[in-house]
C-alpha cells in the first residue's frame, strides 16, 4: 500500500471513530491513540499488513505445485521500462516481514 492511501485510509478511519464509533466530538481533542485503545481497534493499515503476512504464511506452506506458489515465485521475461520500477507485492511482504 503506498503511504498516499495509507494516510487517506487512516483518515476515513478517524473520522469514522470520532463520528458515530466513541461518541466524542471534535471539540474534545483526544488523541487518536487514545480513542483506538478505548474502543479497542487497531488501525487499519497495520490489520491489512497482518492479513497479507497471514495469506503469504498460507501460500508458502502450500506444495511447490500448486498453482499460487508457482505464480508467487515465477520470473517473468521481457524488457522492463526505464526508470524506478513500481512495488510490488512480494516486495511489499518482505518489507512487513522485516518489520
Amino acid at each position: 500500500m503506498k503511504a498516499e492511501q495509507e494516510m487517506w485510509m487512516n483518515r476515513i478511519e478517524m473520522n469514522t471513530i470520532t463520528g458515530w464509533m466513541s461518541g466524542i466530538k471534535l471539540t474534545e481533542r483526544k488523541r487518536s491513540q487514545e480513542l483506538r485503545e478505548l474502543l479497542g481497534l487497531e488501525p487499519a493499515s497495520l490489520m491489512i499488513k497482518k492479513s497479507w503476512l497471514r495469506w503469504f504464511g498460507h501460500v508458502e506452506h502450500k506444495d511447490d505445485t500448486d498453482w499460487v506458489k508457482r505464480c508467487m515465485t515465477m520470473k517473468i521475461e521481457g524488457i522492463r521500462k526505464r526508470g524506478r520500477q513500481k512495488k510490488i507485492r512480494w516486495d511489499s511482504i518482505y518489507d512487513d516481514v522485516e518489520s
